[in-house]
């Protein structure tokens, strides 16, 4: 395997990697730009990028995966300009600013009354949060990307929920 320093200069550069299948019979491979490559288990995180060069695809192989990393000539992008493509997929999302306090209090507060009339639990924190069923956190600026829940069916099940009404 490369070297963190070798890593470090291949970021943004388009390479192959040749993976372990698991199968001696099999060879596979995939192809992408590389974004990063986690320090502690030297996972690589890979992006495809489409024909107008946003990230399409962000592929994660952990190290046990990889037989070999090998670099290719991309005509089409240069590493920078493709790190700023990453940095630009990457960046939060500003909320909207036009959004006045009373606004949002009302759009969290339409979301919860919504939530207690299909009869789920609703605690609130101090600092606004809103806790439903115990186990789903909602949080400012209540839009429907902040809900968070470590349980994946339950926050599917809650976002339909939410997706009938205009938050």
């Amino acid at each position: 395997m490369l070297s963190d320093n070798d890593i470090w200069y291949l970021l943004g550069h388009k390479v192959q990697i040749e993976l372990d299948t698991g199968d001696v019979r099999r060879n596979e491979s995939t192809t992408g730009h590389l974004m990063t490559r986690d320090p502690v288990s030297h996972s690589l995180v890979i992006a495809k990028l489409d024909e107008e060069n946003c990230v399409k695809e962000v592929e994660w192989i952990p190290s046990s995966s990889v037989k070999s990393l090998k670099p290719l000539e991309d005509t089409k992008n240069n590493p920078d300009e493709v790190n700023t493509i990453f940095d630009k997929y990457l960046e939060e999302k500003e909320s909207d600013s036009s959004d006045s306090e009373e606004t949002i209090k009302n759009r969290g507060l339409k979301v919860i009354s919504y939530l207690k009339s299909h009869h789920l639990d609703v605690d609130e924190k101090p600092n606004g949060t809103f806790i439903i069923a115990g186990t789903v956190r909602f949080e400012r600026p209540y839009n429907t990307d902040n809900f968070y829940c470590d349980i994946p069916i339950v926050l599917k099940r809650i976002l339909k929920l939410v997706g009938d009404i205009d938050t």
